[in-house]
């Protein structure tokens, strides 16, 4: 798998990305993954999905490069690509471009599965007309990096009416997450300038999907309405570099 920006893998509606931030680029290079994904699949038909947020490296005619091979029962080889065939789909609520923006209300895991929607789906075009020739490397030396690493607990807590400002102690890659509970549907938090909305479901959690900051502090602000006591757990996670 190689594309220009940020991916998450999903077999059988399951995540197999082996990293919380799996880069598809860095320093302008492109990062080829191999990932092995026997685990996850299953007798019959499978499902394979990715959600994809573009970074830097843009190219309109290119941005996700997928291949598929194994074998088959009786060591029978085969190979699948990504190509005109497959569905894709923007993703609504949801937007990155520096900083994250993701809508719970709307955000929904059937599309991922044999039960989506097939409304709003086409089939990419211009993906094969691409000339531009990109470095490739092997993303070997880069596996150990983005893994979780350890979860910190908050070291101090400043809390008013209109949000609070949570201090862990010491800076570190990664991301707070926040789990929520009994929050009004549409309920709109602030963390460190990316947007979280509340779905309302019990047990939610807010945190950043798709990129990963350095930072010793996160501050929070909410809409009116929202209290102290509707965070029921804080965590930092602290990933590998």
């Amino acid at each position: 798998m190689a594309s220009g920006g940020n991916t998450r893998l999903y077999i059988n509606e399951r995540n197999a990305t082996p990293s919380i931030f799996n880069e598809g680029a860095r320093d302008s290079i492109l990062l080829m993954q191999t990932i092995d994904i026997s685990r996850y699949l299953k007798k019959g038909e499978n499902i394979i999905a990715v959600w994809y947020a573009p970074g830097r490296i843009r190219n309109k005619s290119k941005q996700l490069s997928l291949e598929f091979h194994g074998w088959y029962i009786g060591s029978v080889p085969f190979y699948h690509k990504a190509d005109e065939t497959w569905w894709c789909k923007p993703l609504k609520g949801g937007s990155y471009n520096e900083k994250e923006h993701f809508d719970n209300r709307i955000y929904t895991t059937e599309w991922k599965s044999a039960e989506y929607q097939s409304a709003g789906w086409v089939h990419p075009t211009g993906a094969f007309k691409d000339s531009t020739n990109y470095i490739f490397v092997d993303q070997l030396p880069y596996l150990t990096q983005n893994k979780l690493q350890m979860v910190l607990e908050p070291y101090q807590e400043e809390f008013d009416h209109q949000g609070c400002r949570i201090d862990f102690g010491r800076p570190f890659r990664g991301t707070i997450r926040l789990t929520i509970r009994n929050a009004s549907k549409g309920t709109t938090l602030h963390i460190n300038g990316n947007q979280y909305v509340c779905s309302g479901e019990m047990d939610e959690q807010a945190y950043y999907r798709i990129h990963a900051e350095h930072q010793k502090d996160f501050v929070i602000t909410w809409d009116k309405g929202f209290r102290r006591s509707n965070i029921t757990n804080i965590e930092g996670l602290e990933i590998s570099e």
